[in-house]
């Protein structure tokens, strides 16, 4: 038995694989037995918990008519004081809703296999007289070699025919989901064979284009459109579909049960006769084969924030040790990116803080040659030696031949006669010198001004919620469509 776990009327609890508020499917084995069973248990706490039991019991009396390969197999139904649970065939397999989301690919490579399973399953059901009333991928089951099973049949009825049908009036309450429900249901007619019809057509536009036909921002629109709006056909968002599966899906997908098709062997005939897809799957899939690992690796970890998914991702997972092993070895790989973003990121932080390096010396400039400076009058010391940089290398002042200039002076007799026919010195003219100003600083008054209001954008209005498959609680009452 697994950790926090306890047995259930001597059953021991494997695993969680899903459930709600109103209930919980748990993986059990057979007392005295190996045998793995599923096991649907009723929350005795739930508010609605007496209401659950009675439709838990009707479906174990549908579920125990019911006989069929492609049907979960009924085990037996217990509602005792503590408990409350059925037990049923553990087929150990995602949803198709699962893996339309994970690997859609691999689902159109099995696609024959899903018409034909689905199609049996509904017409043995219909064979049987009973409607199911709730045909969606939550409740299709699909192997990897193709098997299928048609789960949960909460929501089925006995078909009316004869005077019971034709005199049959407004069903007091809808049930069944939004996204997938017919229009005459949202009518309040009775159900008919046909009704399963038009849910078969939506599953299978979703199969084939990742997304149902009618999307709405409320749920009344949204049945609006169920009633009255025209699907588009699926090769608008499949290229790859022929135009003979377009007619077929948008035949099911009629407004009116009459022209949806006679009975379930006539749709299951077209089903198996039809061809899907212009080019076969498995060559886009060669094409797509290299990037389909990390692809699905990313799916499967989008898919752990929805935690109606969690467990039967985690019971994929399980299934399949090498993705298992995959997924772990990408989660190591994203913390060690991320450890050395942090680091790179702390590097540079601590660079900042310890200021521009120094910058490089500048190249080393040719120094004049050192010359004793003369006293300026008779007494003064002497000046020691200075040196300065000289940027260009030193020239000689007079041309050539007129001999070199005297120290500064050193004899009473300085500056010495000039040579015969050399000009006159010309003594320069006194600058006349500004007037000197008081260091009286200037009085300045600033005048501040206002500052002006910055104008505050107006927020922009939310935008309308999108009611998705996430959003539509299950087997909940729908208000009136006139």
């Amino acid at each position: 038995m697994s950790a926090g776990f306890e047995p259930i009327d001597n059953y021991e609890v494997v695993s969680f694989i899903a459930g709600g508020g109103s209930s919980q499917v748990f993986e059990v084995t057979e007392p005295g037995t190996s045998r793995r069973l599923a096991m649907k248990l009723i929350t005795n706490s739930h508010p609605e918990a007496k209401e659950h039991k009675a439709a838990l019991k009707r479906e174990a009396v549908v579920s125990k008519s019911l006989d069929n390969p492609n049907i979960i197999h009924y085990e037996g139904f217990t509602n005792g004081r503590e408990f409350t649970y059925m037990l049923m065939e553990y087929f150990r397999a995602p949803t198709l809703k699962v893996q339309l989301k994970l690997d859609p690919l691999a689902v159109h490579l099995r696609m024959k296999k899903l018409l034909e399973g689905v199609s049996n399953a509904l017409q043995h059901m219909h064979d049987r007289g009973f409607i199911h009333r709730d045909i969606k991928p939550e409740n299709v089951l699909m192997n990897k070699v193709g098997e299928v099973r048609l789960i949960d049949f909460s929501l089925s009825v006995k078909a009316k025919g004869g005077l019971a049908a034709m005199f049959a009036g407004k069903q007091s309450i809808i049930q069944g989901t939004r996204t997938y429900i017919a229009p005459e249901t949202i009518r309040k007619r009775p159900p008919v064979f046909q009704t399963d019809f038009y849910s078969l057509g939506i599953l299978l536009f979703e199969v084939l284009t990742g997304k149902t036909p009618f999307q709405a921002n409320t749920p009344n629109e949204l049945l609006q459109k169920h009633i009255s709006a025209t699907p588009p056909l699926v090769s608008h968002y499949n290229q790859n579909v022929t135009p003979e599966m377009d007619r077929i899906v948008a035949k099911l997908l009629s407004k009116k049960p009459d022209q949806r098709g006679k009975d379930m062997a006539e749709v299951a005939g077209e089903l198996r006769r039809v061809r899907v897809f212009k080019e076969e799957i498995q060559e886009k899939r060669d094409t797509k084969e290299e990037e389909k690992p990390e692809n699905l690796l990313d799916q499967m970890d989008a898919a752990k924030l929805d935690s109606r998914l969690d467990a039967q991702r985690s019971e994929l997972v399980r299934a399949n040790p090498e993705l298992a092993a995959q997924l772990a070895a990408q989660q190591q790989k994203r913390q060690a990116d991320t450890l050395a973003k942090k680091q790179k990121v702390k590097a540079m932080v601590m660079k900042s803080e310890k200021g521009p390096a120094a910058a490089p010396a500048p190249p080393a400039q040719p120094v004049a040659p050192v010359m004793p400076m003369a006293p300026m009058m008779p007494g003064m010391p002497m000046m020691p030696p200075q040196s300065y940089p000289m940027p260009y290398p030193p020239q000689p002042m007079y041309p050539p031949g007129m001999g070199q200039p005297a120290p500064y002076p050193q004899s009473p007799g300085y500056p010495p006669p000039m040579p015969p026919g050399y000009p006159p010195p010309v003594t320069p003219m006194p600058v006349p010198q500004a007037p000197a100003f008081p260091n009286t600083p200037i009085p300045v008054t600033i005048v501040a001004q206002p500052a002006l209001p910055v104008p505050t954008p107006a927020p922009a209005p939310p935008p309308p919620p999108t009611v998705t498959d996430a959003d539509l609680e299950f087997m909940t009452e729908l208000p009136d469509i006139t």
